[in-house]
């Protein structure tokens, strides 16, 4: 008797499809090329191993249904005959999908909050999907841009309900908030019309449609307590102090946190707030648990700090710890911790100014927290980065009365000239403390400078291409500015060659490009030098600034200005060179305080190369707008005759 022939039977095309009404799930097998057109249709690959249709292709019905038979037909022919799907046997597993739809299909790990208004109503927001805005709809919601939830006049379980019967969640995929969230009056922040705008020529970019009716640019943020004095007072704080290292300036900073329930610290880079801000929460927490949110990178710096102040304290660096003394998370991380919000006594917030913007997820997340933690403390260098307005969000989340202006009154009260600025530094006097270095009577000081460049004939030539190509303004300010670095690396390093061996040198970028051109062209020239752009992680950049400050012959110590203008002590620098410039002037005294902070025995010198006839003029110049407005503001003492002085020296 023969044994049976056995054959390879070619696969077929789809092998399942679901439908949860809204959305088709291919189970598709592979085709080379099929990602660019199933992407072309609004097409979604799921990658999570863990979700139930890992590997599916999640397609919107309408996207799927018009563009049928060309899809099939497509991925057919890519197929090169490797599968015996028909196009019959094709559309009939997408109808037995949709004859016995799945609701759950898409909604495995999605979580949504649910928070009361003031006004009342809910807000709804959370993960997207096509039945929240059916459901939204029908409730009559309204769609908030900005925010990108939803305001629903009905109770929270009412929203909760309707969304179970639709999509078939569960009640633990809702959290429903009890921290009222009250109407920001328009949200927008209006460029000052006092600042340099750049200009590069070529016609005037299109505005934006209006969005429709059911959406609205309302902002709603969590309301906060308002602020109040403490039962502290001088002798007892100044008690408590003994027995800890400081410097002569910093119990006052202390004193400043400790005596009211909200304030913010906003002393210049260098003078020690980590510090200060940690004794601040831990004499007011008395071994109750303290949430300090800070940048990623600033992490380990926040957790070593800690250390050095109580060593045998206990940390949860990005857990949720119940019995840790100190939790530090980052921004990214804040609305984990919605929920735990209640437990912390304490809140320290660094790098405050990244709150300004009442849009951002992460400052809902923020005030949401806020308004549940009785001390909150706001760190920052640089409280104002372009406008007046930016301090608007920071007052609100400290719970102060100016804060609970509208931002249209707070700016016609506070906002466009030095008098109404005077009003606003008198208004918030009691609030905000900010010192100087000059309270540090070792540093050399700082001396800034310019230094012209001019492009040769064929950088002339490639930069007028650039400029005047055919493409939108911001594309091409992007283009521009990369060149314009690019021309400047040929100067930074004729600058290293006249240093002296004891000089070391912090270069600042706007652009990574330029950082690896830097990196490339220093280990040419031997010059020891060490790189951080943001894509670079935590341990990396610490072996970085170790070896920048610690090995002599590392003496360049390359960045870009999001990732290393922030947070990090560079003392061993001398120098510091902007190859491109931020778009603010509190960016660009952060990074060049790298170098000009506490433990700097060295003067640091300044240089910023500024090309002739280029946008670099335009943007020097609205670097100096921006910096009057804030010094009226924060340093009026300085104010007058600053202007004249920066554009001479800077």
């Amino acid at each position: 008797m023969s044994r049976p022939r056995l054959t390879n039977r070619a696969p077929a095309l789809l092998g399942k499809a679901v439908f949860d009404g809204y959305d088709f799930g291919l189970q598709l097998q592979f085709v080379e090329g099929a990602n660019r057109l199933l992407l072309e249709h609004d097409g979604f690959f799921i990658r999570r191993t863990e979700h139930p249709l890992h590997r599916y292709w999640r397609v919107p019905k309408k996207q799927l249904l018009e563009g049928l038979d060309l899809i099939f037909h497509r991925l057919m022919e890519l197929g090169e005959g490797r599968f015996t799907e028909t196009w019959q046997s094709f559309c009939q597993k997408l109808e037995a999908a949709q004859s016995a739809p799945d609701r759950q299909a898409f909604t495995w790990g999605m979580i949504f909050r649910l928070a009361p208004l003031a006004q009342g109503g809910v807000l709804l927001s959370g993960d997207y999907h096509p039945g929240v805005v059916a459901v939204s709809r029908r409730m009559h919601g309204i769609f908030l841009g900005h925010s990108r939830s939803w305001r629903i006049d009905a109770t929270p379980e009412l929203v909760r309900s309707n969304l179970i019967l639709e999509m078939g969640l569960s009640e633990d995929q809702f959290e429903i908030l009890d921290t009222v969230q009250e109407l920001l009056s328009d949200g927008s922040v209006v460029p000052a019309e006092t600042i340099t705008r750049i200009n590069l020529g070529g016609p005037a970019q299109e505005r934006v449609a209006s969005a429709s009716d059911e959406i609205s640019s309302d902002v709603y943020l969590a309301a906060v307590p308002s602020i109040e004095r403490t039962e502290l007072t001088v002798e007892q704080v100044t008690q408590a102090l003994q027995g800890y290292s400081l410097m002569d300036h910093q119990p006052a900073g202390i004193l400043h946190l400790l005596q009211r329930t909200s304030a913010l610290l906003a002393d210049d880079m260098g003078l020690g707030k980590t510090r200060q801000a940690i004794i601040a929460a831990a004499i007011r927490a008395a071994g109750r648990p303290v949430l300090v949110i800070t940048l990623s990178s600033l992490l380990i710096n926040w957790q070593r700090e800690i250390q050095m102040v109580y060593p045998e304290a206990s940390i949860a660096l990005q857990v949720f710890d119940p019995v840790a003394e100190w939790t530090v998370i980052n921004y990214e991380r804040l609305g984990d911790y919605v929920l735990q919000a209640g437990h912390f006594v304490v809140m320290v917030i660094d790098e405050a100014h990244r709150l300004k913007e009442p849009t951002a997820a992460w400052t809902r997340h923020g005030f949401d927290i806020a308004a549940k933690v009785p001390n909150r403390y706001l760190l920052t260098g640089t409280p104002i980065l372009n406008r007046e307005s930016e301090l608007h969000t920071l007052l609100r989340l400290s719970g102060h009365p100016v804060g609970q202006l509208s931002l249209k009154e707070f700016c016609e009260q506070f906002a466009g000239n030095p008098e109404f600025r005077k009003n606003l530094r008198d208004a918030i006097g009691d609030w905000m403390l900010r010192r100087s270095k000059d309270v540090l009577p070792n540093l050399r000081g700082k001396q800034r400078q310019t230094l012209p460049v001019v492009l040769t004939e064929d950088e002339q030539r490639e930069y007028d291409r650039i400029r005047l190509e055919d493409r939108p303004s911001l594309a091409r300010l992007g283009s521009l500015r990369l060149f314009l670095e690019q021309v400047k690396v040929r100067i930074v390093m004729e600058l290293l060659s006249e240093l002296d061996v004891e000089d070391k040198v912090l270069l600042f970028t706007e652009f990574k490009e330029t950082v690896t051109t830097l990196r490339t062209l220093c280990d040419a020239a031997g010059y020891g030098c060490v790189t951080m752009v943001g894509s670079d992680s935590i341990g990396k950049r610490q072996k970085a600034i170790d070896q920048f400050q610690t090995d002599p012959e590392t003496r360049v110590f390359a960045g870009t200005t999001s990732a290393a203008g922030t947070g990090y002590n560079l003392t061993a620098a001398n120098y510091v060179m902007f190859l491109g410039l931020p778009w603010t002037p509190g960016l660009q005294d952060q990074a060049e305080d790298r170098a000009y902070r506490n433990g700097q025995l060295r003067a640091v010198f300044v240089i910023a190369p500024l090309v002739e006839n280029t946008i670099d003029q335009m943007l020097w110049q609205m670097l100096l707008d921006k910096r009057q407005i804030a010094q009226d503001l924060i340093e009026p003492e300085v104010a007058a005759g600053n202007r004249a002085e920066l554009a001479m020296h800077l």
